[in-house]
């Protein structure tokens, strides 16, 4: 009976590194995504590239745990394994700035610095830990007859554990603590795990020493922060790393202070001596719609970031109200921190995705909008293909009055290999919209028209007050692209069952 009781307490040890370490792996895969983030960004891109380089350790990881495993099949091996993943997620956690400074300074492209980087600071410990869920089952393993259910109560342990990793990792720990206090914390915790599978006493008390160790690292980090930490405040959010930074506008000497999602371009900034003041040439043009509609009463705006334009709206036209369609409340608040965003009468924040709230808002009738304002590319590489289509081009067209303006931000050039996201976009939009007119918002000489900028589309589904020109607008309106211009026949207009936008922001980098 007491051999029998101590067979049962050794799987139950194993059961519980086979579910730990499946939690383990998740939580490293979502706290990498925000590791690299400043860097790199949050792309699909480099979601890809860490996703690729961790499923690919770990598919190495069980092939040497399982072959080292049967010619060594000693719980204190894998013990050993638990403590060095340990050691190295304890490493990235401080080294790994470091690591991504030095590959962004390597100036590679998009693709290849995000794999390069997962494959820097994340394979190792992924492989690490993949080789224990095969040792986990080799010393499990008590005959042949029961092998099938000893491997599949293990392996469903290890997947209950990532299920766990990933709602534990993305709903509570991004939302509690910097990424690299969560790799320090996570480190800790393996090196625990190690003692579930150590048999000799002394190496029980040196891993807990260790995760000891580390512990008190992560508590120094949560109070001293980690080495070469980028410059400013950086704030994970449920859906994005945000950095918010200041520096100095060299047109004029004025400090501005920069909200960054994407390491590529800045998504929102604002003047430190006049936040209501706009920075971004692109953002500018949206006044255009009080040029074509000076009666514009009813703005919408899909993407807030740092609230730049509404609040130049309110403080300017304090007839105008605005509603605003913001996915991330992590973005509002940094906006009320940071950016001066104020409670207002005529301001109405909805935290959805604009997609998702234009579907409801034509679904449920809601009060038309003289203008729509949309901004939702991140950048170049960070686009929501949803917002691009045929689709979202009827709904837009459904929430406007019948003389309201579009006017859409989309990063890319007018022509050129850098050209056929602008041209998806267009003809998918030119199905809903009578006028389509383009105001390359940095270069509007043809001679740049392969030149990557800001381009705003200023769509409306009439054509009789598309002709306005008043004075006041007469800057803005000397950007209008007047040349000819002829959607390529290669690029297909997007729909909501086929958006390639991926395949030619590809050709961008």
């Amino acid at each position: 009976m007491a051999y029998d009781n101590k067979i049962v307490r050794i799987q139950a040890r194993l059961q519980l590194t086979s579910f730990f370490s499946g939690a383990a792996t998740m939580i490293l895969e979502l706290c990498g995504s925000r590791m690299v983030a400043p860097y790199f960004g949050t792309s699909l891109i480099v979601w890809t590239a860490l996703i690729g380089i961790i499923m690919t350790s770990l598919c190495v990881g069980n092939w040497l745990g399982g072959s080292i495993a049967d010619k060594r099949p000693e719980g204190k091996l894998l013990g050993r394994i638990l403590i060095f993943a340990a050691v190295i997620i304890a490493l990235t956690a401080y080294l790994s700035n470091y690591i991504l400074i030095g590959i962004q300074e390597l100036g590679l492209n998009l693709y290849m610095s995000s794999v390069a980087a997962a494959a820097a600071i994340f394979a190792p410990a992924s492989l690490l830990l993949g080789m224990v869920s095969p040792f986990v089952a080799r010393l499990a393993m008590q005959n042949v007859d029961s092998s099938g259910a000893v491997v599949g109560r293990l392996s469903a342990l290890n997947s209950a554990g990532s299920i766990l990793g990933t709602f534990l990792g993305g709903f509570v720990l991004i939302s509690l603590f910097p990424s690299g206090v969560i790799l320090m914390l996570l480190a800790s915790g393996i090196a625990l795990l190690s003692v579930l599978v150590y048999t000799g006493a002394w190496r029980k008390i040196i891993a807990v020493f260790l995760a000891g160790v580390i512990g008190s690292g992560s508590w120094y980090a949560v109070n001293n922060g980690l080495p070469s930490t980028p410059v400013g405040a950086q704030i994970d959010t449920a859906y994005t790393h945000i950095t918010v930074a200041e520096s100095i506008d060299r047109r004029n000497g004025r400090r501005v202070r920069v909200l960054i999602t994407d390491p590529d371009t800045a998504q929102s900034l604002i003047y430190v001596d006049n936040p209501d003041e706009l920075v971004s040439d692109y953002t500018k043009f949206y006044d255009l719609a009080f040029n074509y509609k000076p009666d514009t009463k009813r703005v919408l705006m899909l993407g807030g970031g740092g609230y730049c334009v509404p609040r130049n709206i309110l403080a300017n036209r304090p007839e105008v109200s605005v509603d605003v369609v913001e996915l991330d409340p992590g973005i509002t608040e940094t906006a009320r921190k940071y950016f001066t965003l104020k409670d207002n009468d005529n301001l109405r924040i909805f935290h959805e995705d604009a997609r998702t709230f234009l579907n409801r808002a034509v679904r449920e009738g809601a009060q038309k909008y003289d203008a729509i304002f949309m901004d939702t590319f991140n950048s170049w590489t960070s686009i929501p293909f949803q917002m691009t289509t045929v689709e979202t081009a009827q709904l837009l067209r459904e929430l406007l009055v019948p003389d309201g303006t579009l006017i859409v931000n989309i990063i890319a050039s007018i022509y050129g290999p850098k050209s056929g996201v602008f041209h998806g976009i267009y003809k998918a939009f030119s199905s809903s919209f009578q006028t389509m007119m383009i105001f390359p918002a940095n270069a509007p000489d043809p001679k740049y028209a392969m030149a990557l900028q800001n381009i705003m589309l200023v769509c409306s589904g009439t054509a009789g007050n598309m002709l306005a020109a008043m004075p006041q607008y007469a800057k803005l309106l000397s950007h209008q692209w007047l040349e000819p211009f002829v959607p390529e026949a290669r690029v297909p207009a997007f729909t909501d069952a086929f958006a390639p936008v991926e395949r030619y922001t590809l050709l961008q980098n």
